[in-house]
């Protein structure tokens, strides 16, 4: 979609996010102005808070935020919010969709659980903010120049939460042992793998590799390896007339008979039912649908 930025999150083994700028607006709120509560939008708004001071209430604590302070409301979450009472708030705010916000702010600091971060220095962010503040007036096109924007805003904060000691060590080991692994099955999905094998090449115990690949994937490295196969298998039934038998050995299943239970249980029906069906249908759409890198 025209104004859609894609975002390719490098390390991370789940790869892309998808981000659209929805509105960029300031506000310069009167002390009277009444509690907002916020519930139920179907879109996250980004508040930079330039002067003054109000209040957030979020998880049922009330943090009191100034000059300084980002806070992140997230879709679908309930937060209420206000200026306070004797040097009221102004602040910057973008609403924007995206497919992963949490995993998109998580290195910069701010989750769910808690939406907010105080900068250590404003004065870069603040030409940002308004050199965006000016792009915006909706067209399609200047939404993708405010999306240029969000990504020098997002690194500043990426740089501010480093600044602030934020612990992103620990997410970057995992997001590269995950990679890694995913990295060497798709390479080598042909061949008789063993779990031990796999955490072997990739210099980690079976548990910890176990552990990572839940955590990320959703699923085990063996079940991941063997849908794999059988995707790999479904591309090949569609493209060619190749004996059934030498197409599972071709993906890394010997035993025709095992291939065939393999292919029923990820499937629900036979590889020669598969081949007859003469479908069209793209046999990696679960990779995608996980925006996992498989090529």
């Amino acid at each position: 979609m025209y104004g859609t930025l894609e975002l390719d999150t490098g390390g991370d083994p789940l790869g892309r996010i998808s981000v659209k700028i929805q509105r960029v607006g300031q506000e310069y709120c009167d002390a009277k102005k009444r509690h907002e509560l916020r519930k139920g939008y179907n879109y996250d708004s980004l508040h930079f808070v330039l002067y003054g001071s109000g209040t957030l209430i979020v998880n049922g604590e009330r943090k009191t935020l100034s000059r300084g302070d980002v806070f992140l409301l997230y879709e679908n979450e309930e937060y209420e919010y206000y200026p306070g009472s004797t040097d009221p708030w102004s602040y910057v705010w973008v609403d924007f969709r995206s497919s992963d916000t949490e995993k998109l702010f998580r290195p910069c600091g701010i989750s769910k659980e808690r939406p907010y971060v105080r900068l250590t220095d404003l004065t870069v962010i603040l030409g940002f903010l308004k050199s965006m503040y000016e792009a915006y007036d909706a067209s399609e096109r200047q939404q993708l120049v405010c999306s240029a924007y969000f990504l020098l805003l997002l690194g500043e904060l990426m740089k501010n939460a480093a600044r602030s000691g934020f612990p992103l060590e620990q997410a970057s080991i995992k997001q590269r042992h995950v990679r890694e692994i995913l990295t060497y099955i798709n390479n080598n999905y042909r061949l008789s793998l063993s779990l031990s094998d796999i955490a072997a090449a990739n210099h980690i115990s079976v548990s910890r590799m176990m552990g990572l690949f839940s955590e990320v994937v959703g699923m085990s490295p063996i079940a991941y390896l063997n849908r794999f196969r059988i995707s790999y298998a479904c591309d090949l039934l569609r493209k060619s007339n190749s004996p059934i038998g030498e197409i599972g050995a071709a993906v890394g299943v010997e035993d025709r008979l095992y291939f065939s239970r393999l292919f029923r249980k990820w499937r629900d029906m036979s590889p020669r039912e598969y081949r007859q069906s003469k479908t069209n249908e793209d046999p990696f759409a679960w990779l995608k649908e996980k925006n996992i890198d498989f090529r």
